[in-house]
C-alpha cells in the first residue's frame, strides 16, 4: 500500500512539472506560417516574379514626395526598367558599342563610358552574360532643380566566357560579382521624359 502511495505522489509531481514546462516553453516552439508572413512584412521585402525586391518603406517622406510630384511613378515598374537598363548598358559597354543605349545615358556618363572604350588596347574577346537577374534596391531619392534623382543599388554576378583556344577544348568561364550605385534622373514637371543614368558609383556587396 505504501508503494502505491509513493507512486501516486511521484506521478502527481511529474504531472505538475510537465504542465509548468509547457507553460514556459510550449507556447511557441518551432516555425509557424504566420511567423514567416510577419517576418516578410517587417523586412520590407516584396516578392516580384520570383525575385525579392527591397523598396523604400511606403511611409518614407522622399518616396511620398516623389509620388506627389510625379503621379505616374511606380516603384515596381521603375525597378524593372532600371534593371533592364543596367543589363543592357553593362553588356553594351563590354562589347564596346553604346549606340543602342545612348539615349538612356546622361551626357557625362556617356562620355566617360565612351572614353573608357576608346582607351582599350583591343576589343573584348570574351562574351559577357548575367548568371541571374541582378538584384535592384531603391537606396535613396533626392530632388534638384525640378528633377527627381533615384539611386539604385545593384548586386549582380556575371560570367565572362572565352572561346576555346583549340578545337575540342572547353571554353574558359570567369565569374565576377559587382555591387554598384546607379543614379537615375528625370524631370517631374512638364512632359514626363525617360529616366537617364547620370552617375555610377561603387557600392559595398
Amino acid at each position: 500500500m505504501n508503494n502505491v502511495a509513493v507512486l501516486v505522489i511521484f506521478a502527481v509531481v511529474a504531472l505538475v512539472i510537465l504542465v509548468n514546462l509547457y507553460n514556459v516553453l510550449g507556447r511557441k516552439v518551432g516555425f509557424r506560417v504566420e511567423d514567416k508572413a510577419l517576418g516578410a512584412q517587417k523586412s520590407g521585402e516584396i516578392e516580384t516574379a520570383g525575385r525579392p525586391e527591397r523598396l523604400l518603406e511606403s511611409r518614407n517622406p522622399s518616396l511620398d514626395a516623389l509620388k506627389t510630384r510625379d503621379a505616374s511613378f511606380n516603384e515596381l515598374n521603375f525597378l524593372d526598367k532600371a534593371r533592364e537598363t543596367y543589363e543592357q548598358v553593362v553588356i553594351a559597354f563590354h562589347k564596346g558599342d553604346l549606340a543602342a543605349v545612348k539615349e538612356r545615358l546622361g551626357e557625362r556618363v556617356y562620355q566617360s563610358f565612351a572614353d573608357a572604350i576608346t582607351a582599350r588596347p583591343e576589343p573584348a574577346k570574351d562574351t559577357l552574360s548575367f548568371v541571374e537577374p541582378p538584384k535592384a534596391d531603391i537606396d535613396a531619392i533626392d530632388f534638384k532643380d525640378e528633377t527627381a534623382q533615384v539611386r539604385v543599388r545593384f548586386l549582380s554576378e556575371m560570367a565572362y566566357e572565352t572561346p576555346p583556344a583549340a578545337e575540342g577544348d572547353k571554353p574558359h568561364i570567369l565569374y565576377r560579382r559587382a555591387a554598384e550605385y546607379w543614379t537615375f534622373q528625370r524631370a517631374y514637371k512638364g512632359a514626363a521624359g525617360p529616366w537617364t543614368l547620370t552617375r555610377v558609383e561603387a557600392a559595398k556587396a
